[in-house]
């Protein structure tokens, strides 16, 4: 097992993202080099963009799980979620909330990859959707 501390973006822990197949419970964290480089020792990639340039200023990192297990059809359970005393915790994780992640190394025909495991909420931003922007003044 490994851990990563750093700066949450586009968490989907409690609840799948669903918007692409297969479905998966995915964050990315954004780290500091330190982390970065133990995370690539042990094989892990940053995440970048389709022409592999940086997604982001800081080094960053997507973990994942997916939500039905493709041998079987099974539910996979969500990744534990917890705060920062460890309690249970269920809640949407706004974008640069503080988090450390629980994350298991496995090797595929396609790369090394971090099997998402456990997320600690150290900091919570608040998830922010948008609003309702029919109800907007201007």
């Amino acid at each position: 097992m490994m851990y990563a501390t750093g700066k949450a973006m586009w968490a989907n822990v409690s609840v799948p993202n669903t918007r692409f197949e297969p479905h998966k419970y995915m964050v990315t964290i954004l780290t500091d080099e330190d982390t970065a480089s133990d995370l690539e020792a042990a094989g892990l990639k940053q995440s970048t963009d389709r022409a592999g340039n940086a997604k982001y200023d800081e080094p960053a990192f997507m973990f994942s799980k997916t939500a039905i297990r493709k041998k079987d059809g099974v539910a996979n359970k969500a990744p534990k979620l917890i705060d920062s005393d460890g309690n249970p915790l269920d809640c949407l994780i706004g974008n640069g909330s503080n988090i450390t992640v629980k994350v298991r190394p496995y090797s595929t025909a396609y790369g090394t990859f971090g099997e998402l495991v456990a997320v600690k909420v150290n900091e919570l931003v608040d998830y922010d959707d948008g609003g309702d922007l029919d109800n907007e003044e201007f």
